[in-house]
């Protein structure tokens, strides 16, 4: 056996997924005291069992299938699984894995025709520095000369503009939707939330406020005439949509209802909503909101019911039915996580842009 065999023999196989749904997870860590995997949704933390070359291991499950994130914590201290690829890694880091579904769910990578995610750095007068940009593009994109509707699709305060590519799996979820004929091939523009610089010691809602507002300025003034200029959009109000989570959900709801020139179709998923005096940051909705209300084509919010921010949403729809402004509202089972918001986009689609013909939609499987 040559020297790269005896490595990659000796290489751990963690997390190793049983064709059950059971996960058996694997470190070595030879001096520690005391391991656990954590982080799971749904599952308590589990203590791993050392064995005698010091390989702590454990099956769990079986789970249902979906996308979970975890860590170990070793003696305390959390970690990431070395021998994961998979990592989401942004304000805070932890490793992935996904137990398939059978038919698959609707964000797993399935035999149909996929789109094209683009990553575009662009410059920003509005906020005076380079920024990130994805953009997917539907099936069949480059091979026509059709226009296209539009879905600005904004990420949370611990994210960038990846997040809804590489955990939400926005792209699969588009490609599966336009595929089962449930929602209209559409563009989805995925841009970085943070044009003021991240201070995580800064509290939320003094940062949130000016980051919003600069973000207002960078998307309106900024990116959609980049987005516009580059691809084939459809430039009507009619088909332009705004939808985001937690901090991206409360930028959208914003952005969106103060500028109902440019978006007829806005979302909130799990957001941190506007709060405080709301007459004032979404000024003409009290004096007009039938005016407010020719415009909104649908204006969507929905959060889980395990929900930090919950009581937050709560009291925006409040605010919302007080001032008799349209909308719907739903409360789900389920925490502020992927889980969630990746069903929210799904159903956000499928009301936004719906395909000419749609067919039933299947709850147990690729329904988001």
């Amino acid at each position: 056996m040559s020297q790269i065999d005896e490595i990659i023999a000796q290489q751990l196989v963690s997390p190793q997924i049983h064709d059950d749904g059971r996960v058996t997870f694997r470190v070595r860590a030879p001096q520690a005291q005391t391991v656990k995997v954590v982080g799971i949704d749904g599952v308590a933390d589990t203590e791993l069992e050392k064995d005698a070359r010091g390989t702590w291991s454990k099956t769990i499950g079986p789970l249902p299938a979906e996308r979970y994130s975890y860590t170990f914590r070793i003696d305390g201290v959390e970690n990431l699984d070395l021998h994961n690829r998979d990592v989401k890694g942004w304000l805070t880091c932890a490793s992935q894995f996904e137990v398939p579904g059978n038919p698959p769910l609707l964000h797993e990578q399935t035999d149909v025709p996929h789109g094209i995610v683009s990553h575009h750095i662009y410059s920003s007068e509005s906020a005076k520095c380079q920024r990130g940009v994805f953009v997917y593009t539907p099936p069949g994109y480059s091979q026509s000369d059709r226009t296209y509707p539009v879905l600005y699709l904004l990420h949370g305060y611990g994210d960038d503009e990846s997040a809804w590519q590489r955990v939400g799996r926005a792209p699969f979820i588009a490609d599966n939707l336009i595929a089962q004929s449930k929602v209209e091939p559409t563009i989805i523009v995925m841009p970085y939330g943070h044009p003021v610089p991240l201070n995580v010691r800064t509290r939320f809602d003094d940062y949130a406020s000016r980051n919003l507002d600069l973000m207002e300025d960078d998307l309106c003034t900024d990116l959609m005439p980049l987005i516009e200029s580059q691809y084939r959009v459809l430039n009507s109000r009619e088909k332009t949509a705004i939808a985001g989570l937690s901090m991206g959900g409360g930028q959208s709801l914003t952005i969106g209802l103060r500028h109902l020139d440019r978006f007829s179709r806005i979302g909130g998923f799990s957001s941190a909503c506007p709060q405080g005096d709301i007459a004032v940051q979404l000024p003409g909705f009290v004096k007009n909101p039938r005016h407010a209300n020719e415009q909104i084509d649908l204006l969507w919010i929905a959060c889980g019911k395990e929900d930090f921010l919950l009581t937050r949403n709560r009291r925006f729809v409040a605010w919302l039915n007080e001032t008799n402004i349209q909308h719907v509202y739903e409360e789900t089972a389920g925490d502020h996580d992927w889980m969630v918001w990746r069903k929210y986009l799904a159903e956000f689609l499928k009301l936004s842009f719906p395909a000419a013909a749609t067919s039933p939609i299947d709850d147990d499987s690729q329904s988001g």
